[in-house]
């Protein structure tokens, strides 16, 4: 068992548990919003209220916009670290 300890590192080990669960976290709020902005749209729009579903296009593009930001980030720390 001492052969393993001291081959890892549990600090670093530790913090990529804890950076892998923010970062699901987030990637599942941020599609979440951008699902829920456009089935949202879609009901608000049939039922005639444009400023509402306009609002909730927004929030669903901004859900789209940021899921890409994410995943963009993800790979650019993988590329580089």
């Amino acid at each position: 068992m001492a052969v393993f300890a001291a081959l890892i590192d549990s600090g670093d080990l530790l913090m990529t548990i804890a950076s892998s669960f923010v970062a699901a976290l987030s990637v599942a709020a941020v599609s979440s919003l951008g699902i829920w902005g456009g089935a949202r749209y879609v009901d608000l729009s049939q039922e005639g209220r444009s400023v509402a579903a306009g609002f909730a296009l927004a929030v669903g593009v901004f859900g789209l916009v940021a899921t890409i930001a994410i995943i963009v980030l993800g790979i650019a720390l993988m590329v580089a670290g």
